[in-house]
């Protein structure tokens, strides 16, 4: 029954063509109606996440949440997928489609009569129940599969053992293992990279070995480089290589390599440590681009003009000898302080190439490219993985620089797949939802930013608003409001725009080392482009048949690699300011509620100001976005305010402020 329910809640539908389904026995779907040729949830029938309570409910939907009293709830919990009937005024669920809690952390201590039970950080209001847990000892974390969950109990079963509490790293642990991400590679997997073999006399008979100068440039930490470029002028030309690390020669399909691969489909870059999408044999090594080796590449040379546009290429087999591993720092210094790099032919390469990234940069913004400024938060942590401090990562025109060479590689072999009609993957990017966008443009609006804005579908009159706020108090406030009504960039098996670049054509080429698209993208470019493939039809119709479930894979597994990566970095938040109760801060107001405010401290850590805590009576002005006191005091978006740490919740990975006041003497919670 959940499928065919859910298939609804999956793909955001009111109507599902019979087609997708077949014909349906209706006496086993009460809750659906056909008028021939779809089928439609019954009147009064809603379906969605459900935000659980203790004694009520909401039933999460677009227009208005559906609020569900105690008593309907059934044995539901908070973000389990549900049905949900309104007959008259009072709903109630009839069934849970989805159980939301499909794996459980939990700790096991010792009672006072001795017998070992299992807490979890969250009270789920309901016993837990697991047999076989002969070889568990107190102070052990566990990572449980849910079985069953009745109105009382959750039932499950051992996954693995994570750790013990007293592991400097358990809290890292128990996200990522709440999160199922493979952690560690099996002993069967890495004895099998010993059977790959490199036959490098053979492979320079058949790739072209570039003899040009070519660098690579990553921060100063990076181990997985993938990519390397060149570039030199020929009758005012840019001839432009970008060398991408041939993965797809070491990982060969269906191997116990590339099934691991396709499970993890990206590295996860966490607060303290790095999960690589393979080995580091392969990852630090083999497939890395270190300077002064020979590696083998695929590369996609491009002739662009004086304007940067790109009038010719080739997508080749090829082998390279990177001369320099550089990294952002000093290429920085070299475009800002002229320090020179050691190397002056390197030098000058670098001003060339950074004039050309300059220059595609601008074409992208002529065409709608909308440049949002990312606010990353990074981590000094040492070996044990205590936070030594937490900076906000910055951008400069090396990073730009970069970013601009890959895009247009990407850009062209993307182009190129699509033109060659070839199986391909590519990165998407929707328009947004014109309600979400004008109700975002709005509340900017209120900043005094701009005003009367019309025509908000258009990127370049967005980037304008982006532009306005550069350096700005309301720089970060506006880039995350529009940010969250965007769409979220996917990969898809059929062509479609980018609108995030404007670009008609992209494609994830860049990254195979720590992106499995990436890697399949490389695959296909050695069967379809360079002609490889021992048998086209057959591997054509494979790939057309599968590259959609390994799109919406790949793409499930980056947004899940990107929850945990926050998640780590809001508990590294916390670690960090747990010893700072009551310091000051400066801060910035960067979103306003009836219950309170949250403020982004200058570090970029952020944390909540309830309302509740402050000392004058404050009201919520929701049409103005700002609080008020009775004789005209004001607090507003942007406003830069004194804070002092109230409270950090390490288990909600949360932190509280207070607004300082001069001699108020604050107390520690108990």
């Amino acid at each position: 029954m959940e499928n065919i329910y859910l298939k609804f809640y999956e793909e955001d539908k009111d109507l599902i063509h019979k087609d997708e389904f077949g014909e349906i026995d209706l006496a086993q779907y009460p809750f659906l109606t056909f008028e021939d040729p779809f089928y439609k949830l019954r009147k009064n029938i809603y379906i969605g996440k459900l935000d659980r309570k203790s004694t009520f409910g909401f039933l999460r939907q677009k227009e208005s949440d559906i609020y569900i009293d105690g008593p309907e709830l059934m044995d539901a919990m908070d973000n389990d997928i549900v049905l949900v009937e309104v007959p008259n005024f009072e709903a109630r669920i009839v069934a849970i489609l989805k159980r939301a809690l499909e794996h459980i952390v939990v700790t096991v201590k010792t009672t006072k009569k001795g017998k070992l039970r299992l807490y979890t950080d969250v009270d789920l209001g309901r016993r837990i129940e697991v047999e076989h847990l002969e070889h568990v000892v107190s102070g052990h974390v566990l990572l449980l599969n849910v079985e069953h969950i009745s109105k009382n109990t959750i039932f499950c079963s051992l996954n693995k053992i994570i750790g013990h509490v007293n592991d400097p790293d358990i809290e890292t642990l128990k996200i990522v293992s709440n999160f199922m991400w493979p952690s560690v590679f099996s002993d069967e997997l890495i004895d099998s990279i010993s059977t790959i073999k490199i036959d490098m006399d053979f492979e320079k008979k058949t790739r072209e070995t570039v003899d040009e100068l070519i660098v690579t440039i990553d921060g100063k930490d990076a181990k997985d480089l993938d990519d390397a470029i060149s570039l030199k002028m020929v009758d005012g030309n840019y001839h432009l290589g970008v060398h991408i690390a041939d993965v797809s020669y070491y990982v060969e399909e269906d191997t116990l390599l590339d099934k691991e691969a396709y499970k993890r489909a990206t590295s996860a870059y966490l607060a303290d440590r790095v999960i690589p999408m393979l080995p580091h044999k392969l990852s630090n090594d083999w497939c890395s681009l270190n300077p002064n080796e020979l590696k083998l590449t695929l590369s996609c040379f491009m002739v662009l003009n004086s304007e940067a546009k790109v009038i010719d290429y080739e997508i080749k087999k090829t082998i390279i000898k990177s001369n320099m591993r550089l990294t952002y720092d000093a290429v920085n210094q070299l475009f800002k302080q002229n320090e020179t790099i050691g190397d002056k032919q390197i030098d000058d390469m670098l001003f060339r190439m950074l004039e050309l990234s300059q220059k595609l940069a601008k074409l992208r913004r002529q065409r709608g490219e909308i440049e949002f400024k990312s606010s990353e938060l990074g981590f000094k942590v040492n070996e044990q993985g205590k936070v030594l401090d937490v900076y906000e990562r910055k951008t400069d025109q090396a990073e730009a620089l970069i970013e601009s060479l890959m895009l247009i590689a990407n850009e062209t072999v993307a182009s190129h797949m699509y033109h060659a009609s070839i199986p391909s993957i590519y990165r998407t990017h929707a328009k947004p939802d014109a309600d979400k966008l004008r109700k975002a443009v709005d509340l900017i609006s209120l900043l005094g930013v701009t005003k009367d804005v019309k025509h908000v579908d258009n990127p370049k009159v967005l980037q304008k608003i982006v532009d306005k706020t550069i350096g700005s108090p309301y720089e970060y406030i506006v880039h995350m409001t529009l940010l969250r009504a965007m769409q979220k960039a996917k990969y898809n098996h059929h062509q479609d725009i980018h609108y995030g670049l404007g670009a008609q054509f992209y494609a994830h080429f860049t990254s195979p080392i720590r992106r499995y698209p990436d890697l399949i993208l490389h695959r296909l470019i050695h069967k379809f482009v360079l002609n490889e493939t021992n048998d086209f039809k057959k591997d054509y119709e494979y790939y057309e048949s599968n590259m959609h479930e390994i799109a919406e894979h790949t793409s499930l597994q980056e947004r899940t690699a990107v929850q945990m990566e926050r998640e780590v970095a809001k508990l590294k938040s916390c670690e960090y300011m747990q010893d700072k109760l009551f310091m000051k801060f400066k801060g910035t107001i960067t979103q306003l509620m009836k219950s309170g405010m949250f403020v982004k401290l200058d570090n970029g850590i952020e944390g909540f100001l309830a309302l509740r805590s402050l000392r004058d009576y404050y009201s919520f002005d929701e049409s103005q976005m700002l609080y008020v006191t009775a004789y005209g005091k004001k607090l507003r978006l942007g406003d830069r305010i004194d804070v002092v740490v109230t409270d950090v919740n390490i288990v909600e990975r949360h932190i509280d402020f207070g607004l300082y006041e001069e001699n108020k003497k604050w107390k520690k919670r108990s």
